[in-house]
């Protein structure tokens, strides 16, 4: 009954079977009698459908079997030493015949002999490519081994597919390899991109503030001409208003408050009077007592000048 595995080879490609994918199935047959019987043949036929590799398994009846001493000083080289007790012991230095030893109790071995022309005949007669002919149920070295004809593409398979395997690999772990790359670099460029617009942000906010301070320092600047020119205004109001008879020895602005010190050749209250008259005087007072100059008629004052609200420095 053909398994599972031989109908998915049979319905594979034979061109794929032959170069070894997927991995052949091996299949022995058990030879009883040579040379090869019908039934034999027709068995090896059925084996080797679907591109099978086929084995033979010769029984051991088929054997001449011999017992060969072998001490354990001549086993390191025991086919040697077997070779020769065949050669010394059968006929014709067993010319002709082919044998197998295997490890026996005690200090022989078994040794199974057969003619070399019934392997020839099995060989020529089994009609399909054989990949080994060993003795059945004996762990001896083969008779015959085309293993390293038959089972050449499988394998170059069995090496070529982890080469390719680790081909594949490769190639995705240099893609992935290439993403991440690609990854790192966009993100450097982010970060690079974003150190430039913290930098055009601080040279901003820095232009600013630059600003800002020539802008104050223009207005304080516009703020003192301005105090200035109506300091020079109030004293001019005043230099008009008081006339000649009035000299002014000192004159202070401080906030809403105008400081005048001086003679006048005359009333004080004059003086007062005509400070009081102005537009822009709130209130005007002696401050302290009038003094009289020393040998004239000059008196000597001090007033303090309120000014109104909207006229102070």
């Amino acid at each position: 009954m053909i398994g599972l595995r031989d109908g998915l080879e049979g319905a594979l490609p034979g061109w794929l079977i032959r170069a070894g994918l997927p991995p052949r199935t091996v299949r022995r047959v058990r030879v009883a009698a040579l040379p090869l019987e019908p039934s034999a043949k027709a068995a090896l036929d059925i084996a080797a459908r679907g591109g099978a590799a086929v084995e033979v398994a010769l029984a051991p009846e088929l054997f001449l079997k011999r017992s060969v001493p072998l001490p354990a000083a001549a086993r390191r080289d025991a086919a040697g030493a077997v070779a020769l007790q065949m050669r010394q012991s059968m006929p014709g230095q067993a010319e002709g015949l082919i044998w197998r030893h295997v490890d026996a109790p005690g200090e022989a071995v078994d040794v199974h002999v057969l003619k070399e022309a019934r392997l020839t005949e099995v060989l020529r007669d089994a009609g399909v490519p054989l990949r080994r002919v060993v003795i059945d149920g004996v762990a001896a070295a083969p008779l015959f081994d085309a293993r390293s004809t038959v089972d050449r593409a499988e394998r170059f398979w069995n090496r070529a597919v982890p080469i390719a395997v680790a081909g594949v690999l490769a190639a995705v772990l240099a893609g992935q390899a290439f993403v991440l790359w690609q990854a790192d670099r966009a993100v450097a460029e982010g970060e690079a991109r974003l150190a430039s617009l913290r930098d055009e942000a601080a040279a901003a906010r820095a232009a600013a503030e630059t600003r800002d301070a020539e802008g104050a320092a223009r207005q304080a600047d516009a703020q003192r001409m301005a105090r200035d020119g109506r300091r020079m205004a109030l004293l001019s109001d005043l230099t008009g208003a008081l006339g000649d008879e009035v000299w002014a020895t000192s004159v202070m602005v401080q906030d809403d408050v105008l400081r005048l010190s001086g003679f006048v050749d005359g009333d004080v209250a004059q003086v007062l009077a005509a400070i009081k008259a102005l537009p822009w005087v709130a209130e005007v007072d002696l401050d302290g007592a009038v003094g009289l100059s020393e040998g004239s008629a000059e008196r000597r004052f001090q007033v303090i000048i309120t000014l109104r609200a909207e006229d102070a420095a």
